[in-house]
């Protein structure tokens, strides 16, 4: 479920199968009204609602008058995509170690998919649920266009992105280097902690390099999807250079 006009409108555009539609029946704004003209001219059923009932569909997403359904992502499993992947084009891939937070993890996936990132990866448990209206709103359609692959072990997947050629970047306060000496060459993969109490000590350890990013202002540390973009858009910084 989406929700929120953005999403629903970057969802529509962007040829997610959205199945079908919720309006909130009181007069919609002219940005509400140009999505349900998209959304008739692609023959999608509309339902006009009461905004409580959108309220109860949101699981407390802002929704702005409207929720989507759509097919969602197709689910991949990691073994068949790593099988998969090209390592001539240096993919580059964002690992989040329990991010809870739904509102950080669906910025960390968009912010993943605007990066150009072959897949995000995250443990199966201790993470924020991806089928959550919250992380899908805060995503704006990305997982409809990037794999979300979840995994058991979030330190085995590291020693098999390894394996198969990948270099694994860890962001950790205490790293030794600064990410912008960091070599973002061939395939990549990026680790990221959840707030507070960063990596795990087994993912840390198993991370080919830990780096930090240099922060001269007085706080200790940036939120989790601030520092996932610093990190991504640093190696796309070098690979384009």
């Amino acid at each position: 479920m989406l929700a929120g006009i953005h999403a629903v409108m970057h969802a529509l555009q962007a040829g997610s199968e959205v199945q079908e539609l919720w309006i909130a029946s009181s007069k919609p704004n002219p940005k509400l009204q140009q999505l349900i003209h998209k959304a008739q001219a692609k023959y999608i059923p509309i339902n006009y609602v009461s905004r409580e009932m959108l309220d109860q569909m949101s699981d407390g997403a802002r929704h702005q008058g409207v929720m989507a359904k759509t097919a969602g992502q197709v689910r991949v499993g990691f073994d068949a995509w790593l099988q998969e992947i090209d390592m001539d084009a240096a993919p580059l891939v964002l690992l989040l170690d329990q991010v809870t937070d739904p509102h950080n993890m669906g910025a960390c996936v968009r912010t993943a998919e605007a990066a150009g990132c072959a897949a995000v990866i995250v443990p199966k448990d201790g993470s924020a649920d991806l089928n959550s209206p919250v992380v899908a709103k805060s995503a704006c359609g990305a997982l409809a266009t990037i794999p979300v692959l979840t995994v058991t072990n979030l330190a085995r997947a590291i020693e098999q992105l390894q394996a198969a050629g990948f270099w694994v970047y860890g962001l950790a306060g205490e790293g030794e280097h600064s990410i912008y000496e960091a070599k973002f060459q061939g395939a990549n993969a990026v680790v990221m902690g959840a707030e507070g109490s960063g990596m795990r000590r087994l993912v840390r350890e198993k991370c080919d390099q830990l780096c930090h990013i240099p922060m001269p202002g007085s706080v200790e540390s940036l939120n989790v999807s601030v520092a996932t973009g610093v990190a991504l858009f640093e190696a796309i910084r070098q690979r384009k250079g």
